[in-house]
C-alpha cells in the first residue's frame, strides 16, 4: 500500500516537473521577452506582433526601448529593430494597429539615391513584376518574398497581398552593391526591405534582410556640422506659429486639401508647381492622394520634373502608386498617385526638375 502511494506522489510531481518545464512564462500575455545580445526587451503587442510575422528573421533584435513619441496630440509607442521599426496606433483596428516603417526608402533617402533611376530588367523569367514601380523580383528573392508576409487573416499559406503588407513594392531589380563590411553582395532594395544574397550560406539562409533598423540609426547619430540645414520637414506648428496654417486649420486638410489654385517652390529660373490635389479611397487605412507637377525653366534646361515623394502631416513619407509623365511638351505636367495614412494629409512635395531639389510646402494657402 505504501509502495503505490509513494508511485503516486511520484507520478503526480513527474506531472508537475514536465508542466513547469513546458510552461513558459514568457508566453503569457503581456510579459516581457529580453534579449541578451541587445540588452532590450519586447512587450504585449509589440511582442505579440514579432513573434506572429517573422519575428528575428525579418525584424531582428530590439535595439532601443519602447518610447513614447508624441504626434498631432495623440501619443503613440515606438520600438526600433534591427530591421524595421514598429509602431502601434490603437486607433487603427487589428492588424493594422501596428505600422512598420519604411526604411528601405528611407535608406536610400539618406544615401542621396533616387530609385527612380535604378535600372529595370523586366521579366527575366518566372519574375513577378510590379507594374507601380517597373520593378521585378525574381528567382531567390522571389522565393523569400513569397515565403514571409503580415498575418492578416487566419489562413496559414501567405497572399501576395500580405507579402507587400511586409515588405513594400520593390524599388530596385537584383543589383551588386558594395554594403557596410566593404564586400559586394547581389541585393534589392523594397519600400521596408533590403534584400541581401549571400551564398556562404545555405538555402534558406542565403537570403538575409539588411539590418535596415541598425544603420539608419547609425546614421541618425552621427555628428551633425554645425552648418546643417533645417529638416525637410518641421512638425505641425501650433496655432501661433508662422507662416503655417493653424493646426485646427491643417486638420480640415485631412478630410479635403483646398480646391483650387496652386502651391509653388522656385530659385534660380527654375520653378515647380503642385496644382489639382485630390483624394481617393484605398481602404480604411490607407487613401490615394493624386497631384499634378508643373516645371518652369527659364535657363535652357529641362523643365520635365524628374521625381515626386509625398511627406504626409506627421513626417512619413507617401507610398509611391503610380505616375503618368510628361505630355503636350510639359505644358500640362506629370501625375503622381501615392499612398499616406487614412486620416493623414499631404505637408510637403519633394520635387526633382533638371538637377535641382525643390520643397513645395503645402501647409500654406494655395494661390
Amino acid at each position: 500500500m505504501k509502495d503505490n502511494k509513494m508511485r503516486r506522489v511520484l507520478y503526480l510531481i513527474g506531472i508537475v516537473v514536465i508542466g513547469l518545464s513546458v510552461w513558459n512564462p514568457l508566453a503569457v500575455n503581456g510579459a516581457q521577452r529580453c534579449f541578451d545580445e541587445t540588452g532590450f526587451c519586447i512587450d504585449g503587442r509589440i511582442r505579440e506582433y514579432w513573434e506572429q510575422n517573422g519575428g528575428l528573421v525579418v525584424f531582428g533584435y530590439p535595439i532601443g526601448p519602447e518610447e513614447q513619441t508624441t504626434i498631432e496630440g495623440g501619443t503613440y509607442t515606438v520600438q526600433r529593430f534591427e530591421r524595421n521599426r514598429l509602431e502601434l496606433h490603437p486607433e487603427n483596428a487589428r492588424p493594422y494597429d501596428v505600422l512598420l516603417g519604411r526604411l528601405g526608402a528611407n535608406r536610400l533617402l539618406q544615401q542621396q539615391r533616387d530609385w527612380f533611376t535604378f535600372a529595370k530588367n523586366g521579366d527575366t523569367g518566372g519574375c513577378m513584376v510590379y507594374a507601380e514601380t517597373g520593378h521585378a523580383v525574381c528567382g531567390a528573392f522571389l522565393q523569400a518574398f513569397r515565403a514571409h508576409g503580415l498575418n492578416l487573416d487566419t489562413k496559414k499559406t501567405i497572399s501576395n497581398a500580405e507579402s507587400l503588407a511586409l515588405f513594400g513594392l520593390p524599388l530596385s531589380d537584383a543589383q551588386v552593391e558594395t554594403l557596410s563590411d566593404g564586400n559586394q553582395y547581389l541585393v534589392q532594395w523594397f519600400e521596408r526591405a533590403r534584400f541581401e544574397y549571400h551564398p556562404e550560406n545555405q538555402a534558406p539562409y542565403d537570403i538575409l534582410f539588411g539590418l535596415l533598423g541598425s544603420e539608419t540609426e547609425a546614421f541618425n547619430n552621427q555628428p551633425k556640422p554645425t552648418n546643417t540645414p533645417a529638416p525637410m520637414l518641421t512638425r505641425i506648428p501650433t496655432a501661433t506659429t508662422s507662416p503655417y496654417l493653424p493646426a485646427a486649420t491643417l486638420d480640415t486638410f485631412r478630410t479635403q486639401m483646398p480646391l483650387g489654385g496652386s502651391w509653388s517652390a522656385g530659385s534660380a529660373g527654375k520653378a515647380v508647381i503642385v496644382q489639382d490635389i485630390f483624394y481617393g479611397v484605398a481602404d480604411g487605412m490607407y487613401k490615394y492622394v493624386t497631384f499634378r507637377t508643373l516645371g518652369r525653366n527659364f535657363t535652357g534646361g529641362s523643365d520635365s520634373v524628374g521625381s515626386a515623394t509625398v511627406i504626409d502631416l506627421e513626417g512619413n513619407y507617401g507610398t509611391f502608386v503610380s505616375y503618368k509623365g510628361c505630355y503636350s511638351e510639359c505644358q500640362k505636367g506629370e501625375t503622381w498617385v501615392f499612398l499616406i495614412p487614412a486620416n493623414s494629409a499631404p505637408a510637403q512635395i519633394i520635387a526633382v526638375m533638371d538637377g535641382t531639389r525643390f520643397v513645395v510646402e503645402l501647409r500654406v494657402w494655395p494661390r
